[in-house]
C-alpha cells in the first residue's frame, strides 16, 4: 500500500510491518461459507478455550505452585521443564501446528561434515532468534524452557533509540509482550546480570519486536557497557523461524502488529487445515562468538549468522524504533 511507503526498506523493498495477505482476496462461495463457517467458528471457540486453559495451567503450575520446589533447584528445573514442554506442545497442536519441521544447517562449505554436537543449550547459554509471532515463544518454551529477555529502552530521548537494559520474564509474559515495542523504563538489568540470574538458557530477540517474516529488521542499538566492565564469553545458539504465506483457507501465523492476541489465536484455531512452521538451526560449531558485553562487532556477527541461517534479507533501514512511528501513523489513519 502506497500510504505505508515510508515504512518500506529502501534497499530490499520489503515492508516488514504489514500483515501478510493471501495472493487471492476472492471470498469463498456462499454455499461453502454457509456450511463451513459455523463449524469452523464452533471448533475454533473450543480450541481457543483449550489454549487459554493450557496457558492458565502453565502460569498457575509452573510460575506459581512449583515455586515451592525452588529450595531443590534440580527438582524445580525438571518439573518446570516437563510441564512447560507438555503444555506448550499441546497449545501448538491446538493452534494447528501438528508437525514442525526442524533442520540443523551448516554454512561452511567444506568436504568434511561438521562435528556431531548436540543443539542443547544449558543454563547461562543464549538462544538468538528472529521474531515474527508468539508462536516463536511457544516453540522455544516447548523445547528449551528458557528465560525470555525483553528489552528496555531509556525513558529519555536519544537518537538513535538504544536498548539500555533487559527484563527477565516467563512464558506468559513473553506471549503477552509479543509484537510490542521495548518498554521505556529506568528499571531493568544489565545483560550480564540477566544471564547470570536466569535459571536456564536465555532467549534474546535482537530485533526487539516482531516483523511479518519477510526479512529481519535492523538489530537494536545497544548501550555500550561501562568502561572496565569484565566480559564473559557465552555459548550461543542461532534459530530461524519461517512461516508460509497465508492462503484463502489458512491465515498468516505472523503477528507483526500487536492488536488483539485472542482474536489472532481464534483466527488460527478456525483454520480448517494444519499450519506449518520450518525452523532452521545453525550448527553449534558455527555459532558466532558473543560475550556479556555485547560488543558492536559481536552483535553484527550475530546478525550476519542469523540472516545466513534463515536465508533472510536484512532491512538495515528499519528497526523497532521505526515500527513505533508506523504504529502511530496507522492508529491515526484507522
Amino acid at each position: 500500500m502506497e500510504k505505508y511507503s515510508n515504512w518500506r526498506d529502501p534497499a530490499t523493498g520489503v515492508a516488514p510491518f504489514l500483515v501478510p495477505l493471501p495472493p487471492s482476496t476472492d471470498s469463498l462461495p456462499p454455499i461453502v461459507q454457509f456450511i463451513a463457517l459455523p463449524l469452523a467458528w464452533s471448533l475454533g471457540a473450543i480450541r481457543t478455550g483449550l489454549v487459554l486453559l493450557c496457558l492458565l495451567l502453565q502460569a498457575v503450575l509452573v510460575e506459581g505452585l512449583l515455586a515451592v520446589c525452588l529450595v531443590i533447584p534440580p527438582l524445580h528445573v525438571l518439573l518446570s521443564r516437563a510441564l512447560t514442554a507438555i503444555l506448550a506442545r499441546v497449545v501448538l497442536f491446538l493452534l494447528g501446528f501438528v508437525w514442525i519441521q526442524v533442520e540443523t544447517v551448516s554454512l561452511r562449505r567444506t568436504a568434511r561434515s561438521p562435528p556431531a554436537l548436540p543443539f542443547a543449550p544449558e543454563q547461562g547459554d543464549v538462544l538468538i532468534a528472529n521474531s515474527s509471532s508468539y508462536i516463536d515463544v511457544l516453540y522455544l518454551a516447548f523445547r528449551y524452557n528458557p528465560t525470555f529477555l525483553l528489552p528496555v529502552s531509556s525513558t529519555g530521548s536519544s537518537s538513535p533509540a538504544k536498548i539500555t537494559s533487559w527484563r527477565r520474564v516467563g512464558l506468559l509474559s513473553a506471549l503477552l509482550s509479543s509484537g510490542a515495542l521495548p518498554e521505556r523504563s529506568e528499571r531493568g538489568e544489565s545483560f550480564a546480570e540477566a544471564v547470570r540470574k536466569a535459571r536456564g538458557p536465555v532467549v534474546v530477540f535482537p530485533e526487539c519486536t516482531t516483523s511479518n517474516n519477510r526479512a529481519i529488521l535492523r538489530f537494536a542499538e545497544l548501550l555500550a557497557p561501562a568502561t572496565g566492565t569484565k566480559a564473559t564469553a557465552l555459548k550461543t545458539f542461532i534459530l530461524s523461524f519461517k512461516y508460509p504465506l497465508p492462503t484463502r483457507l489458512t491465515p498468516s501465523s505472523t503477528y507483526p502488529i500487536p492488536s488483539s492476541l485472542l482474536s489472532h489465536i481464534f483466527s488460527l484455531t478456525t483454520s480448517p487445515s494444519p499450519l506449518s512452521l520450518t525452523i532452521r538451526r545453525l550448527h553449534p560449531s558455527e555459532s558466532p562468538k558473543l560475550s556479556t558485553s555485547l560488543k558492536k562487532e559481536e552483535w553484527e556477527a550475530v546478525a550476519e549468522s542469523l540472516a545466513a541461517t534463515g536465508r533472510w534479507k536484512r532491512c538495515n533501514g528499519l528497526g523497532w524504533e521505526r515500527k513505533e512511528g508506523f504504529l502511530e501513523f496507522r492508529k491515526k489513519r484507522a
